[in-house]
């Protein structure tokens, strides 16, 4: 008998397909189930016939089945897999577009800054619903996350005392010789592998990288560096950061608005080329895909449903979570990095942080490494985000606004832009917005 893997967000045609691609093909699901479980049935069902395609064109030794009781998916499951984003791509518009109109703009803000607090807010009370069903229902298993925030999901998690991990697409990137020779200009057989990372979700780096014919890979870096961004955190903390794009979110001075905001923030260019999102870019991603599963479906089509067919996704190559399965089920002990309690893997952060770290991953578990000491500058800046998220997930769990509002005040970008009282103002709006999701407020 095989492993039983659990999705909630199963219906999602961006995340899903990732998924298939290495569960159809990896030892540890062979005679394994897969359950995908989502509250919206027309997409669970779309989802649900693509799999069952792929199994059945690829034949792989794996079966697939769906339904919207999520107590009944996680029943008896060996994994837990997280991908929910509650209020969807609406509520994500909502994230963009409401702080801008109040003069605060985030390309991304789906992990800081109001649009990160108010995701949080939607989606902490269905993780922590979700861990007391596997309490229940599963107690073993390991929750495997990628819903974001992914640092404050991982604090409910922890604090909930399920197996777990948070996990995020951006780790591929150190964790890969070619991407690291690229940006040292050196070739891939010099670098000692795997490299010390260390940071917080969306703002951590590379902080050491050994070479075999003993050049100053810092001193690399810095002559590669072509984004003013990476330059900035070479010269100023000597990491190497990845998915830098994140990191802009991070430090107020580097969120700036360079188009002109005339009542709609989506599109609009910042500094440093990025670009706000637009949500109507993002449903036609996952419109492609329903339309593909949808296609596939006929019956004059359904032999082009093969994993070789199969469209790569722009997140494929980051995804981790089979490794660190077949780590754990088969004891490889490989090296991965995660989310998880600090408890002094970076020193100078405090222990109950949620850290990007690396970790030993084996069938005792999933064990951080410890990394050290970040440049204390850096440090101090993600102690108040750290603060900022523990206040998060204290006003998401409780429905307490007066925390919500300190979540508000201690958010960097926030206190950086906008009057006391204009923070208020936001927060009321923000919660008037989003009121349909927030049961507990």
């Amino acid at each position: 008998m095989g492993i039983k893997v659990t999705v909630i967000g199963g219906g999602s045609s961006m995340f899903t397909p990732v998924l298939l691609r290495r569960f159809l093909v990896t030892p540890c699901m062979h005679d394994g189930l897969i359950t995908l479980m989502d509250v919206d049935p027309s997409r669970l069902e779309v989802m649900h016939n693509l799999a069952a395609l792929l199994i059945e064109n690829e034949g792989a030794p794996v079966r697939v089945e769906s339904t919207t009781d999520r107590r009944a998916a996680i029943a008896g499951a060996d994994v837990v897999i997280i991908s929910i984003a509650v209020g969807g791509m609406a509520a994500w518009e909502d994230d963009i577009e409401i702080p801008a109109r109040h003069g605060v703009f985030m390309h991304i803000a789906d992990s800081i800054g109001p649009g990160g607090i108010f995701r949080a807010f939607r989606n902490l009370p269905v993780i922590e619903e979700i861990c007391d069903d596997v309490l229940a229902a599963a107690p073993n298993a390991w929750v495997l996350n990628y819903t974001n925030p992914a640092a404050a999901v991982a604090s409910v998690m922890r604090d909930k005392g399920v197996n777990y991990a948070s996990l995020c697409s951006c780790t591929g990137f150190p964790m890969s010789e070619d991407w690291i020779a690229e940006q040292l200009g050196v070739d891939p057989s010099t670098i000692v592998m795997p490299v010390p990372v260390a940071g917080l979700n969306h703002c951590a780096g590379i902080t050491r990288v050994e070479l075999t014919d003993g050049r100053d890979w810092l001193e690399l870096a810095r002559a590669r560096a072509t984004e003013p961004v990476v330059q900035w955190v070479l010269d100023t903390f000597g990491i190497l950061p990845y998915c830098w794009a994140h990191w802009v979110e991070f430090f107020p001075s580097l969120q700036r608005l360079e188009g002109s905001y005339e009542g709609r923030a989506q599109g609009l260019e910042m500094r440093y080329g990025r670009r706000i999102f637009v949500m109507d870019e993002k449903r036609e991603l996952a419109q492609k895909w329903e339309d593909l599963a949808q296609r596939w479906a006929l019956p004059e089509n359904r032999q082009e449903a093969t994993l070789a067919n199969l469209p790569k996704g722009p997140e494929d190559d980051g995804i981790e979570i089979v490794d660190l399965m077949e780590s754990l089920f088969a004891n490889r002990g490989d090296r991965l990095i995660v989310n998880i309690e600090n408890n002094g893997a970076i020193g100078n952060l405090p222990r109950d942080a949620i850290v990007e770290v690396p970790a030993v991953i084996d069938r005792y578990g999933v064990t951080p490494l410890l990394m050290g000491d970040l440049h204390p500058g850096l440090a101090l800046h993600l102690e108040r985000h750290w603060a900022t998220q523990k206040a998060t997930v204290a006003a998401a769990l409780s429905g307490d606004r007066v925390l919500a509002l300190e979540a508000f005040r201690l958010d960097p970008l926030l206190d950086a832009t906008l009057e006391p009282g204009a923070i208020v103002a936001l927060l009321d709006e923000m919660l008037a917005a989003n009121a349909q999701h927030l049961a507990r407020f």
